[in-house]
């Protein structure tokens, strides 16, 4: 009797076995099959949407000027999306990534939405930003999935336009000095050309009588705590500052003769420290090269487009 249970009980174990194993493949061919049908659902998403960007054209119709941190921008970015025969694409939707906030010096982004009318035109207006930004905002067309295929197609019409804020000094000033170097590296210290260059571009950049020469020259091997300190003694307790923009001009290379004159290069290394907190807020290292005529005048030449370089870039980080 008890032999005659256990037979039957493994034959029940092995039916039941028996049972699940054409389960198990009927699971799988199941998924298989599910994998494919997702396959191929995609492959017409990706051709459809193909064939929709194929002939797109998105192109800048206006952009605003930069506004200083803290305050609106007047207009908004203004986009169109037509065809290669100029034909608009209304009512169609588009991705629009813009920049959200600044972590550490690293823009931050969100991607939000905007439909274009009737006309094919589509707009976007940022709001404020509390600090200075050098970004950019991108208009392309809305995938229908985030497949690779179609990122891809979306990222060959897409458009990318500056989003800049200046920073804000208010009723603050800054203090400057580049201490130029000659070709042997030896420190010029009767020189501030480059660095009156650049406190002339921040005027002409829209910061007038903010911007003052300063001498750091004895200071400038010693680093940001040493220049802070010589910054505070010179001014005696004044809160009227709020940076302190100092650094070195040196050759790139020295004055070769090119077609067309005498080419040079200069390298410029700035750091800006905040003067609230006597903390460096940002660094930037700009190489520019000029050519002229005159082999005496590249230098002052190449100075002055360093200067321009520096405030572009400066303007819109610190």
């Amino acid at each position: 009797m008890l032999k005659n249970f256990k037979l039957f009980n493994a034959t029940i174990l092995i039916s039941t076995v028996l049972l699940a194993v054409p389960s198990c493949a009927t699971t799988k061919a199941e998924s298989a099959s599910k994998e494919s049908e997702a396959a191929k659902i995609e492959a017409v998403n990706v051709s459809n949407f193909k064939k929709e960007v194929e002939n797109m054209k998105i192109s800048l119709v206006s952009a605003p000027e930069a506004p200083v941190a803290g305050s609106p921008f007047a207009k908004p970015f203004v986009v169109s999306v037509k065809d290669n025969d100029g034909n608009p694409y209304s009512n169609y939707t588009l991705s629009v990534k813009v920049p959200s906030g600044k972590n550490d010096g690293v823009i931050e982004y969100e991607t939000v939405e905007a439909v274009t009318d009737e006309n094919g035109r589509a707009s976007y207006k940022p709001s404020s930003f509390p600090t200075s930004m050098n970004a950019v905002i991108t208009f392309s067309p809305k995938t229908p999935s985030n497949s690779s295929a179609n990122q891809k197609l979306a990222k060959a019409v897409s458009l990318e336009i500056p989003c800049q804020v200046r920073f804000a000094l208010v009723k603050k000033s800054i203090l400057v000095n580049l201490v130029d170097y000659d070709q042997k590296g030896k420190m010029i210290v009767d020189s501030g050309i480059t660095s009156s260059n650049l406190v002339g571009e921040f005027w002409r950049a829209g910061y007038p009588y903010q911007a003052q020469n300063a001498d750091f020259h004895k200071q400038i091997d010693d680093g940001s705590a040493a220049i802070y300190a010589r910054a505070k003694e010179m001014v005696q307790g004044s809160t009227y500052y709020k940076y302190i923009v100092y650094g070195k001009v040196k050759y790139a290379s020295d004055i070769k003769e090119v077609d067309g004159g005498y080419s040079l290069s200069l390298t410029g290394t700035v750091t800006v420290i905040d003067w609230t907190t006597g903390k460096d807020i940002y660094t930037v290292t700009k190489t520019s090269t000029v050519v002229d005529k005159n082999k005496w005048a590249v230098y002052k030449a190449c100075q002055t487009q360093l200067a321009k370089d520096l405030c572009n870039d400066l303007v819109y980080s610190m």
